[in-house]
């Protein structure tokens, strides 16, 4: 019997978020930056980019899972999830009582660029031909 041809895992929409993470940055750095200063922008720079590492890691680690063998994608997204909240709760702890931490900053920014990363993943989701069942 022939092994099974290897869907393509595709990235593409790696692309649209990061670009849709850039375009938040502009629209929302100056004004914060004006508002609250040099610090804060800063802070919402890193919520940009924590949120942007999030979802890229995830899906570059599921991706190369999934061309090796689809049975890898769960264990591998769970533990890739895993490592990601270890790390983000060890950098937060470490930062709680920074002078320099603009919470407020930081937290509305990772809202922010998570409900547009979410926002990639469903049109991705809605336009892509995933089959669910061997064509």
């Amino acid at each position: 019997m022939d092994p099974k041809p290897r869907t393509k895992w595709d990235l593409g929409h790696l692309r649209s978020g990061i670009l849709a993470t850039a375009v938040l940055a502009v629209l929302a750095v100056p004004p914060v930056w004006l508002l609250r200063g040099g610090r804060s922008g800063l802070w919402v720079l890193a919520g940009l980019a924590i949120v942007a590492a999030f979802f890229s890691v995830s899906a570059a680690a599921v991706a190369w899972a999934g061309r090796i063998a689809d049975e890898l994608t769960l264990p591998v997204a769970l533990a890739t999830y895993v490592t990601k909240i270890v790390l983000l709760g060890v950098l937060l702890v470490n930062v709680r009582d920074s002078s320099a931490l603009d919470a407020p900053a930081l937290a509305w920014s990772v809202i922010g660029a998570t409900l547009v990363w979410t926002g990639v993943h469903v049109r991705r989701v809605w336009t892509a031909r995933l089959y669910y069942v061997d064509p």
